[in-house]
């Protein structure tokens, strides 16, 4: 019985990164997306049914203002997928100053798109 929860629980983090992978690759036709990467609990495996796949985008030309930023990033994102996009120097800035999702996206996180960019792959 718990070798198929577990089964279960790992059919449905792989089906979590796969709907993030396709959100990224359709992204990817309309911006620049340098890199991407899961983070948090389904980056770690420990997400609920109310968790929201966390999504670090690295790309250029980003609209500088926040609500325009996420009304881009949103447009096309599936239900319970969160993107946070950054700009290349951004992510930088970010990551010096040990800004949390930065940071675990990097050490952590499972990478979509540019690996060397934003950590290592998994």
């Amino acid at each position: 019985m718990a070798i198929k929860a577990i089964e279960e629980r790992e059919a449905e983090r792989d089906r979590l990164i796969e709907l993030a992978t396709r959100y990224v690759d359709g992204l990817a036709r309309r911006l620049d997306v340098r890199a991407a990467a899961i983070a948090g609990s389904v980056a770690r495996g420990d997400f609920n049914l109310w968790s929201d796949v966390d999504v670090v985008l690295i790309a250029a030309g980003l609209p500088a203002r926040a609500p325009d930023r996420a009304a881009l990033l949103l447009e096309d994102a599936p239900p319970r997928v969160q993107p946070i996009g950054y700009s290349p120097e951004e992510f930088e800035r970010e990551l010096l100053k040990g800004n949390r999702l930065v940071r675990e996206a990097t050490e952590r996180g499972v990478v979509l798109r540019g690996g060397k960019l934003i950590g290592h792959s998994r």
